[in-house]
């Protein structure tokens, strides 16, 4: 009895996955909704009655018991990396040249839709989903499983009788544009924001914290690549891995085409362009694949991105319509934009009612005011911006800058190079929530757990006004908030307090001053070591440091000089933060590096990063000062410098045997 039992609980669940399949990935439903729901409750009254047959793949497990504390971070078993973008038919044909140079191709190409989602990797064991990624930086992303369980359009479980030992599914989860219309139209009745597109609605719901809110919103997906692969069965061609993942149940798009060479491909291209208005979901262009794996692995990759496939980027869509008032944003480092509240006007199947004029210098420019009729553009077919006045309205109102800051009111001033005004205030509350989290981010202050959720219900709740103010928080206050639990309220509070002692770099970073990044940070504390003298220092003494420059040290005087800014700086010393000048010891201990041409296996930033973990520092500028120079692929003019001033020149594999030797 117990075995037909077990035999009739796996029936119903391949009965629901079967229907879940026709339902979610083939919009061909062939039982009711009512049918559907019997189905589900049978089983679930079936689970319960027999516990002992429990499986992590039963389509009753796809929503989480209880919301989730935070992401943990995850590293993918190979790299999810980027694409190189093309814009033009010469920038497709300059990068067939490239592969013609290197290969002869045998099995011509792929090309599929580029759509305009979010980036996950899905990990299957022995054919059960045990892991499900955001793409993160490529090499490590949010473990968001639980999410993604949600999703009746992603399998539990494979649908093959002998699927690999482990296999990574990479594709784009996406939310449809009927979708997108449904839970803005569901926000609006709640008198709730709208969201801006359907791409960042997506991004939001993947991230947030309570999978049962994701599953009140309906995503779908595509798959067309994977990453690790253990065991048998491996496709031999891109063609083939799309009909594997299709026979698994995991949802394909159908429109794309094969072609024998770059002229089929720029027709393919052509009929997915023409074609794109037809479908329920954004593409912003398609992706060009060489179709044989064997000739991909030939081809190889650079760190960022493969030599076998490249984004041909669609045009961006415009259409015409009027600027009825003009409004002012203050952004994290307080830059005061001009915003074109619109005639709300549909672009690409999304309806536009705002969009950037960029700068004051750039409305005068097209000399736009309210009242006048312009184009618009979603650049990257997102964002939306203002390409220019096509019909002056008279009188048409001017679009002046404010005096004071729209926010806080207090003072603005204008960059040295004269084309942005900010607000110099660093408590501007419209800047506030994005301070915290740089200043809690990574390389700054870092303090775990403290991301835009946690800045935003701080400030909103006005327990944090200032920065200083994070530092003042207390257990009780932070169980007030929706955010927190005993442990999570501890654990941050833990870091909060951990953070008080800092590298003086990392502080320095941390303030946020404008134009003063990790590297120019490292440079202000090596030059002044404490926080009180780099504050006092004038233009000249900072004009005189080498890779500082007359802007960024007017940029460092006038954050020091705003009264608002100097006292944060002393509450923030008053209230325990000791930032400390400490010198790191490494191999590379003062020694200076330049780098030139492209590194096969680091990205830029990467290969600067590894320098300064071993003490040594980076410039952008070859001098006397200079001891060796990185030289990747094509050099330019810094590498013909080097050798006629007889600096030491490291290939990348030197460069790597120099980082990665004994500190």
């Amino acid at each position: 009895m117990s075995e037909s039992k077990r035999k009739k609980i796996e029936n119903l669940r391949e009965e629901i996955r079967k229907h879940d399949y026709l339902y979610y990935v083939k919009a061909s439903p062939i039982i009711s909704d009512a049918e559907y729901d019997s189905l589900y409750r049978r089983l679930k009254e079936l689970e319960e009655k027999h516990p002992e047959y429990d499986s992590p793949s039963s389509p009753t497990k796809r929503i989480g018991d209880r919301p989730l504390d935070t992401f943990r971070t995850v590293n993918h078993r190979q790299p999810m990396l980027s694409l190189e973008n093309a814009f033009s038919r010469k920038d497709v044909e300059r990068w067939n040249e490239s592969i013609d140079k290197k290969i002869s191709l045998k099995d011509g190409y792929i090309v599929e839709e580029k759509i305009d989602g979010v980036g996950v990797s899905l990990t299957y064991e022995k054919g059960f989903l045990t892991l499900a990624s955001s793409r993160g930086d490529g090499r490590s992303g949010d473990d968001i499983t639980e999410n993604i369980k949600t999703q009746k359009v992603i399998p539990l479980k494979l649908n093959s009788q002998d699927p690999p030992d482990i296999v990574e599914i990479r594709g784009e989860i996406f939310i449809t544009r009927k979708e997108f219309r449904r839970i803005n139209s569901i926000r609006k009745k709640e008198g709730k924001k709208t969201f801006a597109n359907p791409r960042n609605t997506c991004a939001g719901t993947l991230k947030l914290l309570d999978p049962s809110r994701v599953a009140r919103r309906r995503m779908n997906a595509f798959f067309y690549a994977s990453g690790a692969w253990e065991g048998k069965g491996k496709p031999s061609t891109q063609k083939e891995l799309l009909e594997t993942l299709k026979r698994w149940d995991l949802p394909v798009d159908e429109n794309h085409l094969k072609c024998r060479n770059i002229e089929e491909v720029f027709y393919a291209f052509e009929k997915l362009q023409s074609s794109r208005e037809k479908r329920d979901y954004e593409t912003d262009g398609a992706v060009i694949k060489v179709n044989s794996f064997e000739e991909q692995h030939n081809l190889g990759a650079t760190s960022r991105s493969p030599r076998w496939a490249i984004a041909y980027k669609y045009k961006a869509k415009r259409e015409i319509t009027e600027i009825r008032k003009v409004v002012f944003s203050v952004g994290r480092t307080g830059t005061i934009t001009p915003v074109a509240e619109l005639e709300p006007v549909e672009v690409g199947g999304v309806t536009i009612s705002r969009a950037t004029l960029h700068n004051f210098d750039f409305a005068d420019k097209i000399n736009a005011g309210v009242g006048d009729r312009v184009e618009i553009e979603r650049g990257g077919d997102v964002i939306p911006k203002i390409l220019g006045v096509v019909e002056k309205s008279y009188p048409a109102k001017e679009i002046n800058p404010p005096k004071e800051c729209p926010s806080c009111r207090g003072e603005i001033k204008q960059d040295p190079e004269g084309v942005y005004r900010r607000c110099v205030n660093i408590s501007c509350p419209a800047q506030l929530k994005q301070h915290l989290v740089h200043y809690a981010s990574p390389g700054a202050m870092d303090i775990e757990g403290f991301g835009e959720k946690v800045a935003g219900q701080l400030v909103d709740s006005g327990m944090v006004k200032k920065l200083p103010d994070i530092y003042s928080l207390d257990k009780e206050s932070l169980l007030k908030l929706e955010l927190f639990a005993e442990k999570k309220a501890s654990n941050l509070l833990s870091e909060i307090n951990k953070s008080k002692v800092c590298r003086l770099d990392n502080f320095i970073w941390a303030l946020g001053i404008r134009q003063v990044g990790r590297h120019i940070a490292s440079i202000l504390a090596d030059e002044f070591r404490d926080i009180n003298v780099l504050s006092s220092a004038k233009k000249e003494a900072l004009e005189f440091i080498n890779e500082i420059g007359p802007i960024v040290a007017e940029n460092i005087v006038n954050f020091f000089s705003g009264d608002q800014n100097r006292r944060i700086v002393r509450e923030l010393l008053e209230k325990g933060v000791k930032p400390a000048y400490s010198v790191t010891g490494g191999r590379l201990e003062g020694k200076i590096f330049v780098f030139t041409g492209s590194l096969e296996n680091y990205s830029r930033k990467d290969a600067q990063s590894a320098v300064e973990k071993k003490g040594g520092k980076n410039s952008s500028t070859v001098s006397t000062r200079t001891d060796y120079i990185v030289a990747g692929r094509d050099p330019g003019s810094k590498f013909k410098k080097a050798q006629k001033m007889g600096i030491t020149i490291l290939s990348e594999d030197k460069f790597e045997e120099m980082i990665l030797g004994e500190n």
